[in-house]
């Protein structure tokens, strides 16, 4: 009886008894000392965890919330970089307005004095060379069908309402209308996303010192340093950066002298001596001895 555990039960039919031996008696003590470490154990690590969570999700709220004082600080610099870049832009197209105020005015003293292109040089000029200065040189439609909404030189500005030296011609047209490169020439310059005051732009470098300016497009067919040729399209018209309406914004340049789009649109085989005399701030008796010079054998 020494190894055995007596259980005594009553009820009221009587009372009986139940013999358990001392082993079982353990390894039931041991299975609840067990369940009881596993729960403690558990209770402890689920405790243990959720602090943890809750230490972890404290940290990212606090690293959240300095991200966020971190890009407001961010963004409101960024605000004020822009305010500051955009002032900055404003000054400088302010600047460069004003020098292609100076270059104009410039070139309008020079042309009183400058001397005409020579006969003996107008009379060496074959169709071969005209042609070819047709084609080397911006001049004709960059549209199809030409419709002036903006003269070259001082406007008031349909934007700002300010009397403005507007660098270019202004040329009406629906949207999408195809632009055409107006002399063969090498890409210099594309912007096309909606940027600035003139939106989409290319910019077409050709020979002899010349280069074409295309703006407020909208869409650009062509890359920087593509070589494009005369009548190529080029682009769409649109109404890209700061503009009142769809139209083409034309630019042509000499060196860094603006010169009259409007001269060199109504320029072609049958108006060709015109130009000397109409555009007087290009070097044109050098410029074409120089053709001369460079082409002997193919222009003649």
């Amino acid at each position: 009886m020494k190894n055995r555990l007596i259980i005594t039960v009553s009820d009221i039919k009587g009372t009986k008894s139940y013999n358990i031996h001392q082993l079982l008696k353990k390894v039931l003590v041991s299975v609840i000392l067990i369940v009881l470490l596993v729960l403690a154990c558990s209770f402890w690590f689920i405790s243990y965890l959720d602090n943890e969570v809750t230490s972890v999700k404290k940290n990212k709220e606090i690293e959240f919330k300095i991200l966020n004082e971190k890009e407001e600080k961010l963004l409101a610099q960024n605000k004020l970089y822009s305010i500051q870049i955009k002032s900055k832009i404003n000054d400088i197209d302010e600047l460069n307005q004003k020098l292609d105020e100076i270059h104009t005015i410039i070139g309008v003293g020079k042309n009183a004095t400058k001397d005409e292109i020579s006969k003996k040089t107008l009379s060496a000029i074959n169709l071969k060379k005209k042609k070819y200065t047709l084609r080397v040189i911006p001049n004709g439609k960059p549209l199809d069908k030409i419709k002036v909404s903006s003269n070259f030189g001082y406007r008031i500005n349909p934007i700002t309402k300010r009397k403005q030296f507007h660098r270019g011609i202004d040329l009406a047209a629906p949207r999408k209308t195809p632009i055409r490169a107006t002399a063969d020439g090498i890409v210099e310059h594309v912007q096309s996303k909606n940027v600035g005051d003139y939106g989409r732009v290319i910019k077409v470098s050709h020979n002899y010192g010349f280069k074409t300016t295309f703006a407020h497009m909208h869409k650009t067919y062509v890359k920087v340093g593509e070589i494009v040729k005369k009548g190529q399209i080029i682009g769409l018209v649109g109404s890209s950066g700061r503009s009142s309406g769809p139209h083409l914004h034309y630019e042509i340049r000499y060196a860094s002298t603006l010169l009259s789009p409007k001269n060199f649109i109504n320029w072609n085989l049958n108006t060709y001596e015109s130009i000397f005399k109409k555009e007087r701030k290009v070097e044109w008796e050098s410029l074409i001895n120089l053709i001369k010079d460079q082409h002997p054998m193919e222009l003649l």
